[in-house]
């Protein structure tokens, strides 16, 4: 009980500040004199992330967290969690990303009725993995396809193979799950992914992830420029949305 009291009042500082880093939550752990130990603090702070007291919203950056405001998790189709195992099984070294059409639909007003399972993989691997979901999925599988090609040939329950960016987000439950920052990313500069999305539902994901979860602002951004599209992020951001970023 007196551990529960000590959090609240932990809490009850830190919330006075938009953000704080570790160095601002030792430091109200060690108030009037208190000694702590770089154990015992990396268990509080762990013990907080874990609980969903407090969520990370850039490098060194944490807030404490809104009411309702969780980490992003989401339940994928057999048909991705089918790719997933094949691709697992196949190549044990690779990396990936598996990210479902349909994952949108939490976030959008026109709800998606059709999916596609989207795969992104190492550079120069692709034609490999192509081969082997091409074997296992005949005639559903398009590897980079052209905007044309894609609207061309494109069906429900597709896979389409494309480019894993170096140093992209990778999942925190499976790697292979699509994190929530490569996600905002992605539906901004995937040019397949945005030419299927109206600008509208993209305020409506913009507006409706940093209000359910805790996005890290500094992963988010950081993966933005290695594809090139920090600054228009940003401006999209600040001109289509009500998002108020936590991080410069």
């Amino acid at each position: 009980m007196f551990k529960d009291r000590m959090m609240a009042y932990y809490l009850k500082i830190l919330e006075r500040k938009t953000t704080f880093s570790r160095a601002d939550i030792m430091e109200t752990m060690q108030e009037n004199g208190k000694e702590i130990s770089d154990a015992s603090f990396k268990a509080k702070l762990q013990k907080m992330l874990k609980e969903g007291l407090i969520v990370r919203v850039g490098r060194n950056k944490y807030c404490v967290a809104k009411d309702g405001v969780g980490i992003y998790s989401y339940e994928y189709s057999n048909d991705a969690k089918e790719v997933a195992e094949v691709l697992g099984k196949r190549f044990p070294y690779l990396e990936f990303t598996i990210m479902d059409f349909v994952q949108l639909n939490e976030f959008v007003n026109h709800q998606l009725a059709h999916n596609v399972v989207y795969v992104s993989v190492e550079q120069d691997l692709g034609d490999f993995v192509f081969e082997a979901l091409k074997e296992k999925y005949p005639g559903k599988v398009l590897i980079n396809p052209t905007l044309e090609i894609y609207h061309q040939y494109w069906y429900d329950g597709m896979i389409v193979i494309g480019k894993l960016v170096s140093e992209a987000p990778m999942g925190q439950n499976e790697k292979w799950n699509t994190r929530i920052e490569k996600l905002l990313v992605d539906v901004i500069t995937n040019p397949i992914l945005l030419s299927s999305i109206s600008e509208k539902e993209l305020t409506n994901i913009y507006e409706e992830a940093f209000a359910k979860y805790a996005v890290d602002e500094s992963c988010m951004f950081r993966y933005a420029k290695r594809r090139g599209a920090e600054k228009k992020i940003r401006e999209f951001i600040k001109k289509n949305t009500n998002v108020q970023l936590r991080v410069g």
